[in-house]
C-alpha cells in the first residue's frame, strides 16, 4: 500500500511538467486561426454520412494520448527549431487556403500544423511519443480535390468495371460507357459516392487503429493496413452490382431509398469481415507478452530524467502568429460579397451577330459546380456557328465552401466523353486583359467531337488553373482588394469537315466578343450587398 502511494506520488510529479497554460494558449490560437474551416468540417462529419466515421477518431487519438500520458510527461521538453520551419510553412499553406478558398489545403494542413507545433514547442521526443495518435487526426480530413480526382476518377472506373463483370456473372446484361451503366431498362451512374472512397478512407483509418491494438509485427502491420484498398473496391463494386441487380429484377424504386442506404452498412460491414479474415490468417499462434504495469523503478528513473528546457519562445511564437493569421482571416470574410444587382440570369443574349438562348439548369447542379449564380446559353451566329456556353458566378470568393468551381476535365470524363488533347490555348487582343491563357480541350463521344475552353476569372487575373486562381484570391485578400470569382466555360462542335484549327479561330472570336459583353456588364450591374446582421 505504501509503495502504491509513493508511485501515485510521483506520478503526480511527472504530470505537472506539462504546461497546461501554454497548451490552452495554444489551443486558443488555433481555434481563432482555423474556426471557419473546423466549423466547415463539423457541418460535413454530421451531414456526409462518407466521413461521420471521423467524430469517432479524436476519441481514439485522445484514449491513445491518455494511456500514454505518464510517458510522455516524463520525457524532457527540447524544443527543436526546425519545427519552427514547419509551422511557418503550414501556416503559410492554410492562409492560401483559408484566403484563396480552397478547403481541401486547409483542412490537410491542420493536423500537420498540430504535428508542426509539437515538435517545435516540446521537441523530437514528445513528438515522436505523439506522432501516432496526433496522425490518426489526418483520417478526418477528406481528400484534397486534387487527389480525390486523381484517385475518384479511376476508382470509378474500376468499381464500374467489377459492377459489370459481377452483373455478367449472373446474368444480367448491361453495357458500359463511362461510368454509365446501361441496363436497357434504366441507366446507372457511378457518381462520386460510388467511387469507392467512401469504403477507403474508413477503411484505412480503421486499418491503421486495428493494428496499432492488435498486431505488433511490422510487415503484418503494413499488410493489414494496405489490404484495406482491394478490400474497399470489391466491397463497392458488389455493392453496385447488387443494386443492378435490384434495378434488373425488381424495378428501381426497390433500389432506391432505404435500401441504397442501409446495403452500403451492409457491405462496409462485409469488408470489415474481410479485414479480420486476412488478421486471422496472418496471426501466429504465440500471444504477444504484455508491457506490464509501471513500477517504482520507472517512477524514479522518470523523475531523474535532465532538466527540461524553456519552451516559451516557440510558444509565445506560434500563439503570435496563429493570432494575426486568425484576425486576418475574420476580417477578410468580413468583406463584403460583389453581388450582381438583376442576377447573372440577366446577362445580354445578344452578343454582337451572335443570338443565344437560355438553357435550364437544375439549382442543385449549380450549387455543386460551384457557383452561387450560373448563366447557361446556347449562342448561334448567322453562319450557323454553335458556342454553347456556362459561366459561374460567386460573390464571396474568400469565404469557405463546400464547393468550388469544378474543372470540365473531370466532369466531362465522367459523362463518357475521351479527351483528345487537353493544353493551355492563348488567345490575343481580348478586351481588358490583352491576352488570356485558358484550357483548351477537344473531346469526342460516339463520334461527334467538341472544343471546349475553360478559365477563371476575378476583376483583374485570369487563369487557366483552378490553383493559379486560388493563388490570385489569396492576393486579392492580402491586399484587401475585394473581387469577384468567375469560371467560364464554351463549348462548340466540330463540324464533319472542319479542322481543330478553323474551330479554334472561331472559339477564339466568341470569346474576344464576349469579354467586351462580360466586363461591360459587370460595371453596369455590379454592387456590394451588406450581409446580414
Amino acid at each position: 500500500m505504501h509503495n502504491s502511494n509513493l508511485m501515485r506520488d510521483s506520478e503526480k510529479k511527472i504530470l505537472r511538467t506539462w504546461n497546461y497554460g501554454g497548451l490552452m494558449m495554444i489551443g486558443a490560437a488555433l481555434l481563432l486561426f482555423y474556426g471557419q474551416t473546423l466549423l466547415g468540417l463539423w457541418k460535413l462529419w454530421l451531414s456526409d454520412p462518407d466521413y461521420q466515421y471521423a467524430l469517432v477518431i479524436p476519441f481514439v487519438s485522445a484514449y491513445i494520448i491518455w494511456k500514454k500520458r505518464i510517458i510522455i510527461a516524463s520525457m524532457p521538453v527540447r524544443p527543436s527549431w526546425n519545427g519552427g520551419i514547419f509551422v511557418f510553412l503550414f501556416l503559410t499553406v492554410s492562409l492560401y487556403g483559408i484566403l484563396g478558398s480552397s478547403p481541401s489545403v486547409v483542412r490537410c494542413a491542420l493536423p500537420l500544423m498540430i504535428l508542426s507545433i509539437t515538435l517545435f514547442c516540446y521537441g523530437w521526443q514528445r513528438f515522436r511519443a505523439l506522432a501516432y495518435p496526433l496522425f490518426l487526426l489526418l483520417f478526418m480530413i477528406p481528400l484534397p480535390t486534387i487527389l480525390e480526382t486523381k484517385i475518384g476518377v479511376p476508382l470509378k472506373y474500376l468499381s464500374t468495371k467489377l459492377g459489370e463483370i459481377l452483373l455478367r456473372a449472373v446474368g444480367v446484361s448491361v453495357y458500359v460507357e463511362g461510368n454509365i451503366i446501361d441496363l436497357g431498362v434504366t441507366q446507372l451512374q457511378v457518381v462520386d459516392a460510388c467511387s469507392g472512397l467512401r469504403y477507403i478512407l474508413p477503411l484505412l483509418g480503421l486499418g491503421v487503429i486495428f493494428v496499432y491494438f492488435f498486431e505488433k509485427t511490422r510487415w503484418k502491420q503494413i499488410l493489414l493496413v494496405f489490404v484495406t484498398i482491394p478490400i474497399s473496391i470489391l466491397a463497392n463494386g458488389l455493392r453496385i452490382s447488387i443494386t443492378g441487380f435490384l434495378v434488373q429484377n425488381h424495378g428501381l424504386k426497390t433500389a432506391e431509398g432505404f435500401f441504397h442506404g442501409f446495403s452500403g452498412w451492409l457491405i462496409f460491414v462485409f469488408a470489415i469481415v474481410l479485414l479480420i479474415s486476412v488478421y486471422a490468417l496472418l496471426r501466429l499462434p504465440a500471444r504477444y507478452k504484455s508491457a506490464g504495469r509501471f513500477t517504482r523503478q520507472f517512477y524514479d528513473a522518470a523523475l531523474k530524467t535532465d532538466a527540461s528546457e524553456s519552451n516559451k519562445i516557440p510558444v509565445t511564437l506560434t500563439c503570435i502568429a496563429l493570432l494575426v493569421g486568425g484576425l486576418l482571416n475574420v476580417t477578410t470574410a468580413a468583406m463584403q460579397p460583389v453581388g450582381i444587382q438583376n442576377g447573372f440570369s440577366a446577362f445580354p443574349l445578344t452578343l454582337k451577330d451572335w443570338h443565344g438562348r437560355m438553357e435550364t439548369m437544375d439549382s442543385r447542379i449549380i450549387k455543386l459546380s460551384g457557383a452561387e449564380q450560373a448563366f447557361n446559353a446556347t449562342y448561334r451566329s448567322p453562319r450557323g456557328e454553335i458556342v454553347a456556353l456556362y459561366m459561374g458566378y460567386r460573390s464571396s470568393p474568400f469565404t469557405e465552401s463546400e464547393n468550388f468551381f469544378h474543372s470540365p476535365n473531370v466532369c466531362l470524363p465522367s459523362l463518357g466523353w475521351k479527351t483528345l488533347e487537353i493544353e493551355t490555348h492563348t488567345i490575343t487582343e481580348v478586351p481588358g486583359f490583352g491576352e488570356i491563357k485558358v484550357r483548351k480541350m477537344l473531346i469526342e463521344k460516339s463520334g461527334l467531337k467538341q472544343l471546349v475552353y475553360y478559365w477563371f476569372q476575378t476583376k483583374e487575373y485570369v487563369s487557366a488553373d483552378v490553383n493559379i486562381n486560388r493563388f490570385h484570391l489569396t492576393l486579392h485578400a492580402l491586399f484587401r482588394d475585394n473581387t469577384h470569382d468567375l469560371f467560364i466555360r464554351p463549348i462548340s462542335p466540330l463540324q464533319p469537315t472542319e479542322s481543330l484549327t478553323e474551330a479554334e479561330k472561331r472559339l477564339d472570336r466568341f470569346v474576344r466578343i464576349l469579354m467586351a459583353d462580360l466586363l461591360a456588364f459587370l460595371r453596369k450591374n455590379q454592387s456590394a450587398i451588406t450581409k446580414p446582421g
